[in-house]
């Protein structure tokens, strides 16, 4: 086996769309769900905040069978390598070979450490794959690690019998007394959700992402139109609604949302998440993942407390990951350390 930086666009784009068949158990794959964190795209999107990407591939007999986009974080905190829900391939037979390139190539060029937030589901076996490679748990996650899936090769009327009843008569409701659904597509579109944005960031108080980081992301992906920006409008015209969904492969991806809730009567997001779900339909996508909710037992107060109920109404299944992991390669890593351990107390999760 080595591993080597991939350069063409086309070959990583086709080996990370390929990984949608089931593994057997014994494979440990991140397979069955493409991925747009892994994609191409996802790490133009970090070149265009001002950091770097690579694509490394592992080939065995010159054939790719692994890999993972690789995206790098500069931070006074301490600069790291970062793989979004990567790598992607039958990891039990590489991640060895793969984890040293990447300590090596860390080491050359001076980060303090490697982070990785696996694909793979939180078990214990997946637990020590990573922690007889040298990794710890880290302080805090990045991406989800409890997600909320729907798998939608049924019909719109199995998928409404499967909902909770309040979801569906509410999504009913939203039908009848003209609350609209208007789908766009270009940047300019994202004016309207931020401007919401920023008016639920405050009601909710939360750390909102930049509106530079979801201008850029919704740029790369809908430039290929995987990327796209929901609004719902009230019958008097006011919006009250706005979400961000990332189409990709075969998943499509609740990625920003934000709801002032105007009208108690007509909860819109219903309503709007339902469109969503018909579109990833009409692009004969398998998975909708309404990406993060509150762990199981979590207390009343988690931040994902509400929108957990919300997200579970239209049906599916938990998937739990395993946690973020990170790898040290400098004495800085443990100033990271502390400085995140510090923001998951004072974020409360």
């Amino acid at each position: 086996m080595e591993v080597k930086i991939i350069e063409n666009k086309s070959d990583w784009e086709n080996f990370v769309l390929s990984q949608v068949n089931t593994p057997t158990p014994e494979q440990n794959s991140v397979r069955g769900m493409a991925l747009f964190v892994q994609s191409f795209h996802y790490g133009k999107f970090y070149e265009s905040m001002s950091e770097q990407s690579w694509i490394f591939g592992v080939y065995e007999d010159n054939k790719l069978i692994g890999g993972s986009l690789v995206i790098s974080t500069h931070a006074k905190r301490g600069n790291f390598l970062y793989l979004p829900y990567g790598p992607v391939g039958e990891i039990n037979k590489f991640l060895d070979i793969f984890v040293n390139y990447l300590k090596t190539f860390a080491q050359k060029n001076k980060y303090d450490f490697i982070r990785i937030s696996p694909f793979l589901d939180e078990t214990e076996d997946n637990k020590n794959l990573f922690k007889k490679l040298g990794f710890r748990p880290a302080p805090m996650h990045v991406l989800a690690e409890t997600t909320w899936l729907l798998e939608l090769d049924k019909t719109e009327d199995q998928l409404l019998a499967d909902m909770n009843k309040n979801h569906r008569n509410l999504i009913h409701r939203c039908e009848k007394e003209n609350v609209t659904i208007e789908i766009k597509n270009q940047v300019v579109d994202l004016e309207n959700f931020n401007k919401l944005h920023d008016e639920t960031a405050k009601r909710h108080n939360f750390h909102r992402f930049s509106k530079k980081y979801i201008t850029n992301e919704f740029s790369v992906f809908s430039s290929n139109n995987e990327a796209l920006v929901l609004n719902a409008y009230l019958p008097d015209g006011r919006l009250d609604s706005s979400a961000i969904v990332m189409f990709y492969g075969n998943m499509a991806a609740y990625r920003h949302g934000a709801s002032l809730g105007l009208d108690k009567r007509l909860p819109s997001s219903y309503l709007l998440q339902w469109e969503a779900i018909k579109e990833a339909r009409k692009r004969n996508i398998k998975y909708y993942n309404f990406w993060g909710i509150a762990p199981e037992n979590s207390p009343k107060n988690h931040p994902f407390a509400g929108i957990t109920h919300f997200k579970k109404g239209f049906g599916g299944y938990q998937k739990d990951l395993l946690h973020c992991q990170d790898l040290p390669i400098t004495k800085k890593y443990w100033v990271n350390w502390l400085v995140e351990s510090f923001r998951k107390i004072k974020r409360g999760f």
